[in-house]
């Protein structure tokens, strides 16, 4: 069974339901890897009876990209998904998801979806919500548009005199509008703004907004919004985190597991490779090529976080802490009881040189993630701080004053670089 549901008629009677999920705008930023997989994560989180995105499902309107997010709704969605009409979508959206004004009902609830891509309420669009509200009375009534309402978190709204314009006509049923939902803006708010709750929703997938807050589970990850009916029917919804989710078809099969891994190794190697042949041609005055080389650098780091993506591993800040604290702690164990050793038994001085100065560089900063993943659990962030990385052994710690040399290796403050 296919995903997207092609919307032909205005009036869409549904099934009863117990809940459904909203979430908004997987494609402004482009459909790249990191993205979609952010996205599928969104489209599996949440066991309900369908699923709305509110709007920008491509970067722009080329063709290509609602073939994309077509076939990956389809392949990744377990249930039906409607769609909205944002500022991005523009010359292909109806031949691929219908039209852009329609209901969706049934005994218990109206959801009444409006197009305001182009800022605007057309008349007609104005006029079918009319009809709407006054011929399918509901007591949960949910008006869903892209372009969210003026609201005091961000200027990035409709005018004023374009929400007046609705308003008018919401008005006369406005006890029963139990909640007005945007995307757009790529963050979670929640506001009350005439008398109505306003839910903005854009954690699909694009970049995050914060508006200068610090980022918790409850507000600014991506998320997902999903919306049920309590005992006595009024329907409610709940904000669920990305943050620590997963989509793990990939992982599931593992010889595609195996060649992502090795994928994301041969990148991983290839953007360190290329960093060493950028510095060693900037040496010898090589300028053009110094650049070839980092362009050749970050192409391979971001194959790399693709292949990172895919592979589930790129998650949450807390998973992020402790994953780095545990691998720096095996590193350094493993330094110590093995390499090391062996270096000296097997007479290697520059092997052993190299393991030793490592060894002390990372028993020099073992301290920094442990803080941080306190500050974490504790929702803090840690306070700003300079750092110092020595260009020749890759010692790093706090920057407490000037440093005459590397404590590490004694190299010269022009050999250290401060962050």
């Amino acid at each position: 069974m296919k995903s997207v549901v092609k919307i032909t008629n205005v009036v869409n009677v549904i099934d009863k339901v117990s809940s459904f999920t909203v979430l908004g705008d997987p494609g402004c930023d482009g459909l790249g890897v990191e993205i979609m997989t952010t996205f599928a994560k969104a489209m599996n989180c949440s066991h309900t009876d369908f699923k709305i995105i509110l709007g920008d499902l491509v970067p722009f309107g080329l063709e290509e990209f609602y073939k994309h997010i077509h076939g990956i709704i389809n392949d990744v969605s377990k249930n039906p998904v409607y769609t909205l009409c944002g500022n991005h979508d523009t010359d292909y959206y109806v031949k691929y998801f219908g039209l852009k004004n329609y209901i969706l009902v049934n005994d218990d609830l109206l959801i009444v979806v409006l197009d305001n891509s182009r800022r605007v309420f057309e008349p007609e669009t104005l006029a079918f919500l009319d009809e709407s509200l006054k011929g399918y009375k509901r007591g949960n009534i949910l008006i869903v548009f892209h372009i969210p309402a003026p609201n005091s978190f961000s200027p990035n709204s409709i005018k004023p005199e374009e929400w007046q314009k609705l308003k008018e006509v919401m008005d006369p049923y406005k006890a029963d509008i139990k909640y007005i939902l945007s995307g757009h803006v790529h963050s979670y708010f929640r506001d009350t703004v005439d008398g109505y709750n306003v839910v903005v929703s854009a954690g699909g997938g694009a970049r995050l907004e914060f508006f200068g807050r610090l980022p918790d589970k409850t507000s600014s990850f991506h998320h997902v919004l999903r919306f049920y009916f309590d005992k006595d029917g009024k329907l409610l919804y709940e904000y669920i985190s990305l943050a620590d989710t997963s989509y793990d078809r990939e992982n599931k099969n593992k010889k595609m597991r195996h060649y992502l891994e090795k994928a994301f190794g041969n990148e991983s190697i290839a953007h360190i490779r290329y960093q060493f042949y950028a510095d060693d041609a900037h040496e010898k005055g090589f300028i053009g090529i110094e650049k070839l080389c980092r362009a050749l650098s970050k192409s391979a780091f971001y194959h790399a976080k693709n292949y990172f993506s895919v592979l589930n591993k790129l998650q949450g800040i807390g998973h992020n802490l402790n994953v780095s604290r545990t691998i720096e702690k095996t590193d350094r164990d493993e330094l110590d009881a093995v390499y090391l050793p062996y270096a000296v038994k097997a007479h290697l001085p520059l092997t052993r040189y190299a393991f030793g100065e490592a060894y002390g560089a990372k028993q020099n900063y073992a301290g920094l993630l442990p803080e941080a993943v306190k500050a974490y659990q504790a929702e803090e962030d840690i306070a700003p701080q300079s750092y110092y990385v020595c260009t020749s052994c890759g010692n790093t710690g706090r920057l407490g004053g000037e440093l005459a040399h590397c404590p590490i290796c004694g190299a010269p403050p022009s050999k250290i670089i401060i962050l």
